[in-house]
């Protein structure tokens, strides 16, 4: 199927999801593997949080995405960002309660390997850290706290965010180089 048709074909799908109920099904089927794609990115930054699996974060980003009673989803481009935004804000609050537990939440406590729970806690807080920093630069300058958002959290490439934005790709090279610098500022400050 060409990229257009393909196109084409999820954006009918999306539209019949009230109305039939096998759309959703073929849907997910189209665009599973590239949302797995997305999936297994923004986990790639957390390798600490093995109880959120790469599949489990897929299937748990279908249900908060499309659990709703009238998802209003227009075509693939709007549906990547979505899952995309979905996946982010599992991920934040899977760091958030990891955090938490390790602080002595309700959690019973069995120790494991030092270093395994070390690793866990520091990819946590990097989560949170970067969170924070996206979250304070799109106080700054909304499109810059998009992008970086949809880079970092989704993966998408150069091409992938000009489409998104409806810009050049030498304009999205320009705007990431200002992100990553902020971001760098960012980080390096909330270690100090």
């Amino acid at each position: 199927m060409s990229d257009e048709n393909e196109q084409h074909t999820v954006t009918r799908l999306l539209a019949d999801i009230g109305q039939q109920p096998q759309a959703l099904e073929r849907l997910s089927r189209l665009v599973y593997d590239d949302i797995h794609r997305l999936a297994r990115f923004q986990r790639g930054g957390f390798k600490g949080g093995e109880t959120l699996r790469t599949t489990a974060l897929v299937h748990e980003a279908f249900l908060k995405v499309f659990d709703r009673d009238d998802p209003t989803i227009n075509d693939r481009q709007h549906l990547m960002r979505i899952m995309t935004l979905a996946m982010r804000q599992i991920i934040v609050d899977h760091a958030r309660r990891q955090l938490a537990e390790k602080r002595g939440g309700e959690a019973i406590h069995v120790e494991l390997d030092e270093q395994q729970h070390a690793t866990g806690r520091q990819d946590a807080e990097r989560v949170l850290d970067v969170e924070t920093a996206i979250e304070r630069l799109s106080e700054v300058d909304k499109a810059l706290g998009q992008i970086i958002a949809a880079r970092f959290y989704g993966g998408l490439t150069i091409d992938e965010l000009a489409e998104m934005q409806g810009i050049s790709p030498r304009t999205i090279q320009r705007q990431l180089q200002r992100a990553n610098a902020w971001l760098r500022f960012e980080l390096q400050d909330s270690k100090h």
